[in-house]
């Protein structure tokens, strides 16, 4: 019995910049590694979800070409303060990681996560 999963989705680049460089980078990737590198993405986003379930959200509504490293800093900042200045630090795992109870207080509306995520970033709320 096969217990693959296929999935299936539609990206709209015609009216979200997250998408349109999604559509660029597969389009730059050679057909043979695409599916790998859906697969690694879809896994990373899941993977920062274990963490927070924002962070996916988050970090998706942040992507575009111009998006750089201090940019996803300082979402990381934003969510994990203690954490992310301890790492930052070089004191690795000695900050305290939030409690469920913590992290269940926050919100996690998907319009009020792309709001904060704007707000935090200058964006104008406009995906075009």
């Amino acid at each position: 019995m096969d217990t693959r999963r296929k999935i299936t989705f539609y990206l709209n680049p015609e009216t979200n910049e997250a998408d349109r460089f999604v559509c660029q980078k597969t389009d730059e990737t050679p057909q043979g590694d695409r599916g790998r590198l859906w697969r690694a993405a879809l896994l990373t986003g899941f993977a920062f979800g274990k963490q927070d379930e924002r962070l996916p959200f988050l970090f998706s509504e942040l992507l575009n070409r111009d998006t750089s490293f201090d940019d996803l800093l300082q979402l990381l900042k934003a969510v994990y303060p203690r954490e992310t200045e301890a790492l930052l630090q070089g004191r690795g795992r000695e900050a305290v990681p939030q409690s469920p109870e913590q992290m269940s207080n926050s919100v996690t509306s998907d319009e009020e996560t792309r709001n904060n995520a704007r707000s935090m970033f200058g964006g104008t709320g406009n995906n075009v």
